[in-house]
């Protein structure tokens, strides 16, 4: 050991020291005067290939095309994605997907109230509480007054089961009906001779009593038309913008149509096809719609029970609509009457010339209204090539008349 050391048995082991040397230059110091270490001329040198590269870089980014620049894009605001519109559960649609199962999965035939609302089998209510609650449990019982229940209920109360009638004459119909006319001619009466009478299945609540008629060979069924299509009972309901000139046509004016299955169930309760259960044999889903309960007709003016005193429009249906029998859908169906159906009685030599009188009206007043059979918004209109043919005269527009 030496002079002022320490014994070997008390030295620690100690940790290596990285040290860093670090050479200035004095130019002042005679001896250090231009030189330079060799630590600071490295990184003097690294020092200044960085600003090379970095100047070359900038000089290659400044000389590309403008094509070629790298562009920043604008940041675009954020949109907030809209939120799914929320189900009206207060409304029934058939055309919802989950609702176009089979019909007998909700609707029962015949309903506990058929024979007391139509006296027959029928379906004449809504479904019951388990159609709704095997799919809308949730909304089912959301609350005191859950609005699923507006579908059929007129009052949403628990204490409260009044609902509207079925169908409900407020709602827009969802179907269209499928009758093909065609293959109804004389069918059913072909059906009814053939079968025994103790095998007949009779619905009395039918629109004309099919049986009494059949059964009377004196009583003339006209083609059948007039089992569904019987005199009506009731005075036409008004369109929207009320009746032109005022003139209101009474019950005798149209024909009925069906509004029940009461004229389709005589043949297709269990024997004809479609049967009972087979909904969608005659109803196909449609743009929800609703009818006019009358027909656009152009000779407002007419009685189907009328012709006077002998009630000349009491006639086999096809004298005057010769086309309906060919119809196979009753969609798009116009049931249109030529004018000669009703000139063999109203433009007859020697009979009538109801026709002929008016269009010489027109000829010696251009602004003369047609009003025995038409309303003005008709009337005034240029008369039809066919009424002059009807008249043997060439035809004439209003216009050219001085």
């Amino acid at each position: 050991m030496k002079p002022g050391g320490i014994p070997r048995g008390d030295r620690k082991k100690s940790t290596p020291v990285k040290r860093t040397l670090t050479l200035r230059v004095d130019p002042s110091t005679p001896r250090t005067r231009g030189r330079v270490s060799a630590s600071t001329a490295y990184g003097s040198g690294r020092t200044l290939t960085l600003a090379i590269m970095l100047s070359s870089l900038t000089a290659v980014l400044l000389a590309l095309p403008p094509a070629l620049a790298q562009k920043r894009r604008p940041r675009r605001p954020a949109t907030s994605r809209p939120s799914a519109a929320a189900t009206d559960y207060s409304k029934f649609l058939h055309t919802t997907a989950k609702h176009q199962g089979a019909c007998n999965t909700c609707h029962k035939i015949p309903t506990r109230n058929s024979q007391k609302v139509r006296n027959f089998p029928d379906v004449a209510d809504y479904p019951s509480h388990d159609a709704c609650v095997a799919c809308h449990r949730p909304q089912f019982f959301k609350g005191a007054k859950p609005a699923i229940c507006n579908v059929c209920h007129s009052k949403v109360s628990p204490r409260d089961d009044a609902r509207f009638s079925f169908r409900n004459p407020s709602q827009p119909r969802q179907f269209n009906i499928e009758f093909p006319h065609d293959r109804h001619q004389d069918v059913i009466a072909r059906l009814q001779r053939s079968k025994p009478a103790a095998e007949r299945v009779l619905f009395v609540r039918t629109s004309l009593n099919l049986f009494a008629r059949t059964l009377d060979d004196k009583a003339q069924t006209y083609n059948n038309c007039a089992i569904c299509h019987g005199s009506r009972t009731a005075a036409p309901i008004p369109p929207p913008s009320g009746w032109v000139d005022g003139f209101v046509p009474d019950a005798a004016s149209f024909k009925s149509v069906p509004d029940s299955h009461s004229s389709c169930f005589n043949c297709h309760w269990k024997s004809e096809p479609p049967v009972n259960d087979n909904c969608a044999g005659c109803h196909k889903p449609a743009v929800p719609n609703r009818p006019a309960d009358l027909p656009n007709r152009i000779s407002v003016k007419f009685k189907h029970e009328g012709g006077g005193e002998r009630k000349n429009h009491v006639a086999e249906c096809t004298t005057c609509h010769i086309n309906i029998t060919k119809a196979t859908s009753l969609r798009g169906l116009k049931p249109d009457v030529p004018i000669t159906s009703c000139t063999e009685c109203h433009n007859k030599e020697g009979l009538r010339q109801d026709v002929s009188k008016e269009l010489v009206a027109i000829d010696k007043d251009r602004n003369f209204v047609c009003i025995y059979c038409h309303t003005s918004n008709v009337g005034k209109l240029d008369p039809p090539a066919s009424h002059y043919l009807i008249a043997e005269r060439p035809p004439v527009k209003r216009n050219d008349i001085k």
